[in-house]
């Protein structure tokens, strides 16, 4: 199975450096896609990734123009939803009639209403997530597999990835339909053989919204106060915060059928202390476009659909879009 991570920074790279020291064992002929200091550094000395004392090192052919690699099988993209319209012409090469493209991301994909059970309620505007259909005419909505992360990872120096103590390091895979059709499940046994938690699930939009509830909470709060997750234990004002967030989410998503199987009392029975900084604190931090359609506004789109009041999640989500266009990584109104 010709496998290739599409984008092999901190999330795309704990999932190289896992696959790439039981590639070969399970029968897969791995590359990469990355750039700049990434790129060299993996290309030189190659991809290192830390879980706690755990040392896990892999060397995986590299490049930054993916028509070298011709086509695979699999395209596990580990981009940024802020950044895949316009990377998506530099999928194309990779993809054939018979490739998959899985999209590992945070928030809601741009492919969430493909084959998406009908729940009486009109559909959300989520054209900010695919902007003139350019993902869907490259890709293709019948070669999307979703993939939910749960796994927090930083680039702490180019080729180096930390993993941060206490997530779980799986990535679930499920089709858009819910089946568990053959191909998920061949992609799901392979990444499993060499060493990746990827297990199936027959319910990827209820999994995506679980994850969705966490960032949702606390992302905008990192992004606004520049400082890691923890904060929310120094500031009862903001802990309280986080909480209304992930309470809004919830609303929006139950309106919608979805049941995250989530309970806020108990995620938030008390504040965390972490000092793991958020993806979106992260982009912010390095000048790259953070997922503020992803995560924020797509969740105003699903709640004004279904006549859910969401004042924090508003609040927040004007604030950082706000903070985007100051630092020119937002479009301007």
């Amino acid at each position: 199975m010709k496998i290739v991570i599409f984008g092999a920074g901190a999330v795309g790279g704990h999932v190289a450096a896992r696959i790439g020291a039981g590639a070969e064992a399970a029968g897969i002929e791995l590359s990469a896609v990355a750039r700049g200091a990434q790129l060299a550094a993996i290309a030189e000395r190659g991809l290192t990734l830390w879980i706690g004392d755990e040392r896990h090192h892999a060397r995986i052919p590299v490049t930054d123009r993916p028509e070298t690699l011709g086509v695979q099988d699999v395209v596990f993209v580990a981009l940024k939803s802020s950044v895949l319209p316009e990377t998506a012409p530099a999928m194309a090469p990779l993809i054939g009639p018979d490739t998959s493209v899985i999209f590992a991301m945070n928030g809601i994909p741009w492919w969430y209403l493909y084959r998406c059970p009908d729940n009486g309620l009109p559909r959300p505007d989520l054209s900010r997530l695919d902007p003139e259909g350019v993902l869907a005419r490259t890709v293709g909505l019948e070669r999307v597999i979703g993939c939910m992360i749960n796994s927090a990872n930083e680039v702490v120096e180019p080729g180096v990835i930390r993993n941060s103590p206490g997530t779980r390091n799986k990535f679930t895979l499920g089709e858009p339909d819910g089946t568990k059709s053959r191909r998920v499940t061949a992609i799901s046994a392979a990444l499993e053989r060499a060493g990746l938690v990827a297990p199936v699930s027959t319910a990827i939009r209820a999994e995506i919204w679980e994850k969705l509830l966490r960032n949702l909470s606390t992302s905008p709060i990192c992004a606004l106060t520049g400082e890691p997750i923890g904060i929310l234990s120094r500031h009862p004002e903001l802990f309280a915060l986080a909480r209304a967030l992930m309470s809004e989410g919830l609303a929006t998503a139950r309106a919608h059928g979805i049941d995250p199987g989530i309970i806020v009392d108990q995620v938030y029975a008390r504040a965390p202390t972490t000092p793991h900084k958020s993806s979106m604190l992260q982009d912010f931090e390095r000048t790259r476009r953070p997922e503020i359609d992803g995560l924020l506004t797509s969740v105003q789109a699903f709640a004004r659909v279904a006549g859910v009041a969401t004042p924090h999640v508003d609040a927040v989500t004007a604030l950082v879009i706000e903070k985007g266009r100051k630092a020119g990584l937002y479009p301007p109104a």
